[in-house]
């Protein structure tokens, strides 16, 4: 693994929250949209931000603006507000000022619970937004409407941004504004039928309307669906074939396997758990 090490820096943060108790909800969908709208400009600005909502609460929590000023961060912020004002939506905010990254990260980060959850996603192109973004919250909607909930990184990972590595990183995170998480609940205790009915859910019907919106797209391996088709090009893309090469060199007889890992067709899953060569 290749890390990057970045000097620390004065951090700015931000978190907002914001209910549909007592709001319409095709307002309350309206400024979901506005923020989605808002954040080309935020991310360009060198922030990112980390966000997510039901069909009862929307919540910022939080952005992070290394290297920018408070009151830059306020500009970037204020149209969207805006909107909320207009909307009379009521919310709750705080900016905070930190010296370096860590204090930032352990004030405005709550603490990381146990995931439990099935997990699937999407990298929704910058391109999305700017022309079709009514029809992707029209795709957020479906998606909380039918037992699924939406967590949503933003981010700017452009090669023009990232300095043009030369490395296995998937091409979709190049182009992608939104990093989409979709989960549906896992239940240790609950009937294995109804965990394996959520799954399908997330593989037939949630994540479906993504890639409608996103054709020949991609998804964050790390936090995608385990049943994903054609898992090659979305978790790997352009790279696949290169990475099965090296694969092939150092594993030539493939006994490293992960049910998406590079490589992984070559065996098939049976019933009984055994894998078998792919004819």
């Amino acid at each position: 693994m290749t890390s990057k090490l970045h000097p620390d820096t004065p951090t700015v943060g931000f978190n907002l929250t914001f209910t549909s108790a007592g709001v319409p909800m095709d307002t309350y969908y309206e400024a979901v949209t506005a923020y989605h709208a808002s954040l080309p400009k935020i991310v360009d600005a060198g922030a990112m931000s980390v966000w997510y909502f039901t069909n009862e609460s929307f919540a910022i929590s939080p952005i992070t603006a290394p290297g920018i000023s408070l009151d830059e961060l306020k500009a970037l912020l204020s149209p969207f507000m805006n909107k909320l004002d207009q909307l009379n939506i009521t919310y709750n905010h705080y900016f905070g000022e930190f010296p370096t990254y860590l204090e930032h990260f352990n004030t405005m980060f709550s603490p990381i619970q146990v995931g439990i959850a099935q997990y699937g996603g999407r990298l929704i192109p910058r391109s999305v937004v700017e022309n079709n973004n009514t029809a992707l919250t029209d795709a957020f909607r479906f998606i909380n409407e039918n037992g699924g909930q939406f967590i949503g990184v933003g981010i700017n990972a452009s090669l023009a941004r990232s300095g043009f590595p030369e490395n296995a990183v998937n091409p979709g995170w190049r182009d992608a504004l939104i990093d989409t998480t979709l989960t549906t609940p896992w239940n240790f205790t609950a009937p294995w039928e109804e965990m394996v009915a959520n799954a399908d859910k997330m593989s037939n019907l949630l994540i479906p309307k993504l890639a409608e919106l996103t054709p020949n797209g991609s998804c964050y391996l790390n936090e995608g669906d385990f049943q994903q088709p054609n898992f090659q090009e979305v978790f790997y893309g352009k790279n696949y074939q290169k990475l099965s090469q090296i694969k092939d060199k150092y594993d030539p007889h493939h006994i490293f396997y992960a049910t998406t890992a590079v490589g992984s067709d070559y065996w098939v899953p049976q019933k009984d758990g055994r894998l078998c060569k792919a004819a």
